[in-house]
């Protein structure tokens, strides 16, 4: 088969030559580059200058003197203009939560270059909005329909609370902006609009080609027109003619930027067009399969890597989670080369390999049950002002499969409170005459007068007790117990630094949920070989690339799109007035996502969960019943039982 890359590959050798020292080819996200690299290395006849690679956020990110700041340095720094703008004292662990969902509405507004100071006017002096020339009649009717319900007869106790909050946004947005642009930093919105608000940038490369794109923000236009204007941009468009042709919202921004970014691939000839642009119109192989619960489906992958020779297919076959959370299930039921041993086209010279580029849930490791025990250990575990601790809490502690590598007298310990049968053993009696380990463990931290102190000294106690077992197990072989303890050891780090600077002041019982909410969102990324081996990625990840096998797992509404909701402080018409994204949208970019993952596969099985129950919808995502009543091809029907084969 040949890919969308290898045409992108083909067609760069042939304009530009093998000196690409000068080009700078930009993509979405890093993982496309990988491939391409390869496609121009196989189809070049000599040796090459490549390119270079660069995603579009890197390519702002490089030409701006800000650096985007970490996420818990941005919720830290708009805690406080929060409270000082509002005189709201929220704690940090309530205000987390919607502090994320503030910086993506301010993320939002940089991005698609709206007017912040219009989009967050007094709605209770309507006179404010007299001058809205510049809106479209559509635009116009959404506001005054927005507006109506702010009327003095619609004044509910919700209303006002509204206002009064919506009052502040303005300021907010103002003062954190200052306020990061004094340290030099910024949220990744803002770095995008300074960067195209500035003249003065000169863009290196002799050509930049945007390869692959779908959905582009206002900033990325503007910095493509920008380009364009100075002959430097060129594009490669990545579609089908199935859901190019009419209304079909997959192809509905491509459709609009090639009016004004033309494609690279236009002049290809009719034959190539035709294997590049109409797959769709080719026979394909599509099964649709029920289960009733999510772990079926992952264990299904074995069966379907042994069937039809997939399992030989390399990185021409991928393996698709609409739901992340399956990885764990899905990484122990793939087949090993000993599971193949039966087949019969089995050959031992030929080994099986798996590239998988999701990442790990740090939270699905036992250091995220260590941190929590360490914590409670010295928290409720130990009453105040003594030198005693609860028996619960230190066997619970000293049973951690890691507990071991923080003292090999581990066990020792146990077996001494076993039979003595001390409920609330000492300090002394816990370190058994000073042990090292079992010392540190039991480390008193209550010798501090101020609760930032005593953050500073548990964080310390954390980092410690994580180096310890980092010594002690470093002749272990498991890479994944490693990554872990780096990861959790670099999160605990970053709180420890923002409590020294002064940026984050919390209560402990804050403190312990932070650790909490950042050990959930970060992930251990997998290391291998990217271009080899059967791809198990998830969906973001299958842009600009093509696969002759592909098995998408629970591929349910509500997973497939992912998380289509209107969580914003912006209502949905304001959104839509001043042209920031709105669920439409979301839906049209992962209507893209869908359709292109299949376009240029021919061997298609999508999973899906027909259970209504523990939380589950039953319901299969739209896009398999769009493709079920649309599409020219025969689809398949199936279900997976317990214990059954399809």
């Amino acid at each position: 088969m040949k890919t969308f890359l290898k045409y992108v590959a083909r067609d760069i050798l042939k304009k530009y030559g093998n000196n690409l020292s000068d080009i700078a080819v930009v993509f979405p996200n890093k993982r496309a580059a990988l491939f391409l690299n390869e496609s121009l290395a196989r189809l070049s006849d000599g040796p090459i200058w490549s390119p270079t690679y660069i995603t579009i956020s890197d390519l702002f990110r490089k030409h701006s003197d800000l650096v985007v700041g970490d996420p818990i340095k941005l919720i830290c720094d708009l805690h406080k203009t929060f409270v000082e703008c509002t005189g709201i004292n929220e704690t940090l662990d309530h205000f987390y939560g919607w502090g994320q969902l503030l910086i993506s509405d301010f993320d939002d507004i940089d991005k698609n270059m709206a007017d912040a100071n219009k989009l967050f006017a007094n709605l209770s002096d309507i006179h404010e909005l007299d001058d809205i020339s510049y809106l479209t009649e559509e635009q116009k009717e959404m506001i005054k329909k927005f507006f109506s319900n702010f009327s003095n007869d619609h004044n509910t106790e919700l209303k006002k609370r509204f206002l009064q909050l919506w009052s502040h946004f303005i300021d907010i947005y103002q003062l954190f902006n200052q306020r990061l642009a004094e340290q030099g930093l910024a949220y990744e919105g803002a770095l995008y609009r300074k960067v195209v608000n500035n003249e003065q940038i000169q863009f290196a490369h002799k050509k930049y080609l945007f390869v692959g794109f779908n959905m582009m923000q206002v900033v990325e236009q503007k910095l493509c027109n920008r380009l364009m204007k100075e002959d430097k941009a060129r594009f490669y468009w990545d579609y089908d003619n199935y859901y190019m042709d009419g209304n079909h919202e997959a192809g509905h921004y491509i459709r609009e930027y090639m009016k004004h970014y033309p494609n690279e691939l236009e002049d290809l000839a009719p034959e190539d067009k035709r294997h590049l642009y109409n797959n769709f119109s080719h026979k394909k192989d599509i099964t649709y399969i029920s289960a009733s619960t999510e772990n079926i489906q992952a264990r299904y992958v074995n069966q379907w890597l042994k069937s039809n020779h997939r399992c030989r297919g390399g990185k021409s076959v991928a393996i698709v989670l609409a739901d992340e959370g399956l990885l764990q299930t899905v990484i122990h039921s793939l087949p090993t080369d000993k599971d193949l041993q039966d087949l019969p086209d089995y050959n031992e010279n030929v080994k099986i390999s798996y590239n998988i580029t999701l990442g790990y849930p740090l939270q699905q490791t036992p250091f995220y049950s260590l941190l929590q025990q360490l914590i409670k250990l010295q928290g409720i575990g130990h009453p105040k002002h003594s030198s005693n601790y609860r028996l619960h809490y230190v066997l619970m502690t000293l049973r951690h499969p890691y507990a071991r590598y923080i003292s090999a007298r581990n066990q020792e310990l146990l077996d001494a409170l076993d039979q003595q049968k001390r409920f609330y053993p000492s300090r002394s009696f816990l370190s058994l005459d000073g042990d090292e380990g079992l010392s540190l463990l039991f480390s008193d931290l209550e010798s501090v007068a101020s609760e930032d102190e005593y953050n500073l000294t548990l964080t310390t106690y954390l980092l410690n007790i994580l180096k310890t077992i980092g010594v002690n197990a470093r002749e272990l072989e498991d890479p994944l117990f490693h990554e872990s303890l780096f990861r959790t050891y670099t999160l605990i780090n970053r709180l420890q630094d923002l409590i020294k600077s002064g940026d984050l002041q919390v209560d402990t019982i804050t403190l312990e949920r932070l650790i909490q909410q950042l050990v959930q969102t970060t992930s251990i990324p997998f290391h291998g070989e990217p271009a080899e081996g059967i791809q198990v990625m998830g969906v973001l990840e299958t842009r600009n690339l093509d696969f002759d096998h592909i098995l998408v797992l629970s591929c349910n509404e509500g997973k497939l799109p992912k998380g289509i909701n209107d969580s914003s402080f912006i209502p949905y018409s304001l959104r839509k007035a001043y042209g920031l994204t709105t669920v439409d949208n979301k839906v049209a970019i992962y209507a893209y996502y869908y359709h292109s993952l299949l376009q240029r596969a021919h061997d298609i099985t999508i999973t899906y969960n027909d259970a209504t129950e523990d939380g589950q919808s039953g319901e299969m995502s739209r896009f398999m019943l769009q493709l079920l009543i649309e599409s020219p091809h025969t689809i398949t029907r199936k279900a997976l039982v317990a214990g059954q084969t399809t």
